[in-house]
């Protein structure tokens, strides 16, 4: 027995084919989703490690410049200073569509500098410092991009996957064995019909020749 219940009917052959057609072209479409979101995030995977690699090089440029200010001007000073800078930045965020999907792309704004008042209490190290962490921040907000887009690419190649197994494996194979079944039944009833029919003629034949 199949594991889908249905009566034996020419009406559940019907649904049952519908079903399977439906359930076929789903399958081909999954399979191109899955094949597009794999290349695309192997692809994000080249970007984002050579992004790594420039983040990590100005990341460690900037540790550096600190390390170097803060030798310069005393790590009381610097970290007073810095607590003082007024925000440089502001972010930007729009969406990109891929294959349903709304994909984050986050920008960065630096704003230009404003002439101070007063004269700066602060060194040519700190400015180099600061200066440094627009170039570290613009760099981290790429990569953080990239990031988030290859995590929401691989949990939809995840979700893909489980729907490709789903038809493929537990879906598609019952309503197959369904199919076959009825059929089967249909054509075992039909077979039975015209025996019945054909036994019935007979006796009716047989029946006639005796009255005469």
């Amino acid at each position: 027995m199949p594991g889908i219940e249905l009566p034996p009917t020419k009406s559940s052959l019907r649904k049952l084919k519908e079903d399977l057609s439906l359930a076929y072209e789903g399958y081909d479409l999954l399979n191109q989703k899955r094949e597009i979101l794999a290349i695309e995030i192997v692809h994000r995977i080249d970007v984002i490690r050579k992004m790594e690699t420039e983040f990590l090089d100005v990341l460690n440029q900037l540790y550096k410049d600190y390390r170097n200010a803060a030798v310069d001007m005393g790590s009381g000073a610097i970290t007073l200073k810095s607590c003082s800078e007024m925000r440089g930045y502001f972010l930007h965020m729009d969406f990109s569509k891929l294959m349903g999907m709304k994909l984050q792309d986050i920008r960065l704004h630096i704003k230009k500098p404003h002439p101070a008042a007063t004269p700066p209490q602060t060194t040519a190290l700190y400015d180099k410092t600061r200066v440094q962490s627009r170039k570290t921040l613009q760099v981290l907000v790429q990569y953080a991009t990239m990031a988030k887009s290859i995590i929401m690419l691989c949990r939809e190649l995840k979700k893909v996957q489980r729907r490709v197994n789903a038809l493929e494996k537990i879906f598609i194979p019952q309503h197959e064995e369904a199919k076959k079944y009825i059929t089967d039944r249909i054509e075992e009833m039909e077979r039975e019909e015209i025996f019945v029919k054909k036994l019935i003629r007979q006796r009716h034949e047989s029946a006639e020749v005796m009255m005469k």
